[in-house]
């Protein structure tokens, strides 16, 4: 998996994704953040009535887990200054990355750690959690299993951030089977406003392998739709080529990998991203 912060700059067939912008999305271009407040004395950084120097309370809340920093910002206006810059999130980003951090507004930081925004986009990759989030389109022969660990192939590789420590995936049989999710941006309105101003890349990203004696080919698309599309759809035609349906998409992607027999039971990455 890629590191997204690296692409930001400030700016104005077995699987697919696709992207719900419906009914009330619009572009974001306006975000409002409040100014840093003023600072009169030094309420925040007395502990115990011991006095500690701003960076050092700066170092300490850096270890806070991200997904609690912005409740601590109610704390006193000197911790909210703090948690609210640009240079408190580009520590944390620098002490967990070998890449320098861009210098970016502390918002997109917290997305970055706090959301799987910036990481890959598909949910329950691995059938963790059985078929939620998917929507089965095709399920011929055999039809759609959850192996754990997969039987014929090579166990998944422990290291892929994809995959957290997970042992299961998705199997099909001889014949053709796919399998969609949609991905809302409806209620992101940060994260429509950061891909409007940085214009970030979109990351999809799944493994594939094919038994030690089989051959197979994948597929792996991603499209997006305006607000104009609708729940109501075909399913079938939006899993196929987009050629000929009734509304074309903002953007569309496709990958294909076909695995020979006898050399299909390694995992392939197949990885797409939206620039």
């Amino acid at each position: 998996m890629g590191n997204m912060l690296k692409n930001l700059q400030p700016q104005c067939e077995t699987s697919s994704s696709k992207f719900k912008m419906k009914g009330e999305f619009t572009p974001v271009y306006q975000f409002k953040f409040l100014e840093p407040f003023d600072e009169d004395s030094t309420n925040g950084l007395c502990l115990n009535n011991v006095y500690l120097p701003e960076e050092i309370i700066e170092n300490i809340l850096s270890y806070v887990p991200p997904t609690n920093l912005l409740g601590l910002t109610l704390v006193c206006k000197r911790w909210c200054n703090i948690i609210k810059s640009e240079n408190f999130w580009m520590s944390i980003y620098n002490r967990r990355h070998p890449d320098k951090a861009k210098k970016l507004p502390w918002y997109v930081f917290y997305s970055y750690f706090t959301t799987d925004n910036f990481h890959n986009i598909l949910r329950n990759g691995n059938g963790q959690e059985q078929y939620k989030y998917w929507t089965i389109v095709k399920n011929y022969g055999d039809e759609f299993k959850i192996e754990n660990p997969p039987i014929g192939s090579e166990p998944l590789p422990p290291d892929v951030p994809d995959f957290n420590g997970r042992t299961s995936c998705f199997a099909t049989s001889y014949q053709d089977c796919s399998k969609i999710q949609e991905i809302s941006l409806r209620n992101k309105r940060l994260l429509r406003y950061i891909l409007n101003k940085f214009m970030p890349h979109i990351y999809v990203s799944e493994w594939v392998a094919g038994r030690f004696d089989c051959g197979c080919m994948y597929k792996l698309g991603i499209r997006g739709y305006s607000e104009e599309y609708s729940e109501d759809m075909s399913l079938d035609s939006i899993a196929d080529s987009p050629e000929g349906s009734s509304l074309m998409p903002l953007f569309y992607m496709t990958k294909k990998i076909v695995i020979e027999q006898w050399e299909g039971k390694n995992g392939k990455s197949l990885v797409l991203r939206v620039v």
